[in-house]
């Protein structure tokens, strides 16, 4: 699902700048001890919870977060802050899915509801020229070690909209023609029960300082206490 107009220009440029300051150390295409290689040219990198991104309008925002919390439920966590940067010149990225099925042998995973989504948020255009990301419409809905035989959609989100994807989806970054990096910011929120143990070996899936967490609002800080642990 795409949404139009969600973030005013200047929120994204000025996310866009904080990002830049911070991760431009990232911009090498070479492996990092604390982030993760996604692809040729593409890495993952944790994004602390801080200074612009410490934003309630970021990771609960009140056009989009709603629907969230009707499709994972009201004690939705979220799961990981992160962004997928792809540099100048990377490929295609193998289609693939985020994280195993829950029940990979059974036909039941993909009739259950939904247990983790992403909200993308584009911090450069996606689109033809920057790199966007091809879905494969439905793939969701099937148990299947590859792809689907039919071509992938690869929609453009320009600065200021979103888009939310089911984790179940197969789907592959396409090539980054331009010559700056296309970072994008990924939150993925799940059921508070579901953690990811795949793509978090080596980072964190989430970010934030223990003074950071006490400024996020109270009604949304439930989204983050999990990462403390048991008290």
């Amino acid at each position: 699902m795409i949404f139009d107009g969600v973030f005013p220009a200047d929120m994204v440029a000025g996310l866009h700048d904080a990002y830049g300051a911070a991760y431009a150390d990232y911009h090498q295409d070479r492996d990092f001890a604390d982030a993760l290689a996604v692809g040729d040219k593409r890495t993952m990198i944790t994004i602390a919870v801080a200074g612009p991104f410490n934003n309630p309008d970021l990771y609960a925002n009140p056009i989009v977060f709603p629907l969230i919390q009707r499709l994972l439920g009201d004690d939705v966590i979220l799961g990981s802050f992160v962004s997928v940067t792809s540099l100048p010149g990377s490929p295609d990225q193998k289609a693939h899915l985020d994280m195993p099925l829950l029940f990979e042998a059974e036909r039941v995973s993909p009739e259950l509801p939904s247990y983790s989504l992403t909200l993308v948020i584009p911090l450069v255009d996606m689109n033809g020229e920057n790199g966007t990301t091809a879905f494969f419409p439905g793939s969701h809905k099937v148990i299947a070690d590859d792809p689907p035989d039919f071509l992938p959609v690869a929609p453009d989100v320009p600065v200021g909209s979103v888009l939310l994807f089911d984790a179940r989806v197969w789907h592959g970054g396409t090539p980054n023609r331009s010559g700056a990096p296309r970072p994008v910011l990924y939150n993925t929120y799940q059921r508070s029960w579901f953690r990811d143990t795949v793509n978090f070996l080596s980072q964190s899936p989430l970010d934030i300082s223990a003074d950071d967490l006490a400024r996020v609002p109270e009604a949304y800080r439930y989204l983050f206490d999990w990462t403390a642990g048991p008290s």
